[in-house]
């Protein structure tokens, strides 16, 4: 098409304009392709540095300090048990660090892609959110009302590992044991480097766990997808409006 035409002559379609395909391309340097749910993600995860940036300063991104995370919204399981319990989504999307955020949004940008687009991206987000949520459940009740920090994506990102490998798994045939074997692999190098460097593996673990258990469900009601992408569409609507709430919750508990 010509870039100024806006209806595709063969199949009637409005193209998206020249700015918008612009945008997507940029955002492509990270995503290979414009997928909705992985993209949203990443801008949040990104704006909320930005934020932190904003309010506190360069030296956030090199040296995060405990106020600035805790106020931001990071897990510390003895504050969620005595009643603050925004902290169990709003953790998923604060980092500390450069080094922490770049790692994971790079994970992000190559694994979120090619999920979203075989299962669609309301069960992508699905996904994602209940993992991150199954992490930071398995820190509050490992450890108990402990006073830490414990903040990142990690946990939905090993949810969607656990995912990955499970749904392939399941699904079967030569592909679906290479992705299920690419999975496994990025799973063992990711708790590995998780105890090397000693990063909170209990929530990896959560998390992991949360999306291996979603993958036997996607896979197993591939039949049916049609008539049960509603109720996904209606759960990523509520985990997309839990994540707001969160989020205001914690604005106006720190007034």
């Amino acid at each position: 098409m010509d870039a100024h035409d806006r209806i595709c002559a063969r199949c009637g379609v409005t193209a998206p304009s020249v700015a918008r395909r612009s945008v997507q391309r940029t955002l492509g340097l990270m995503l290979p392709t414009f997928h909705p749910a992985s993209t949203v993600l990443l801008a949040l995860n990104l704006l909320n540095l930005g934020v932190v940036l904003l309010h506190f300063g360069l030296n956030q991104l090199f040296k995060p300090d405990s106020v600035m995370l805790l106020t931001m919204g990071a897990l510390d399981p003895y504050s969620f048990l005595q009643g603050e319990y925004w902290r169990i989504i709003t953790y998923g999307f604060l980092h500390i660090g450069l080094l922490h955020i770049l790692f994971n949004m790079m994970a992000l940008s190559q694994v979120g892609p090619v999920l979203e687009r075989e299962v669609g991206s309301a069960r992508f987000l699905c996904v994602y959110m209940l993992s991150l949520l199954g992490g930071g459940a398995a820190d509050v009740l490992v450890r108990g009302p402990v006073i830490m920090v414990i903040a990142g994506a990690s946990g939905a990102l090993f949810g969607l590992i656990g995912f990955g490998m499970t749904f392939a798994h399941f699904y079967g045939g030569p592909a679906g044991q290479a992705q299920r074997n690419f999975f496994l692999q990025w799973a063992l190098y990711g708790f590995l480097f998780g105890f090397v460097v000693r990063a909170d593996n209990i929530c990896h673990l959560g998390g992991f766990i949360t999306g291996a258990i979603l993958g036997y469900i996607v896979e197993r009601e591939r039949p049916h997808h049609a008539e049960l992408t509603p109720i996904w569409q209606a759960v990523a609507t509520v985990c997309g409006l839990l994540t707001v709430a969160a989020f205001g919750w914690m604005i106006w508990a720190q007034r």
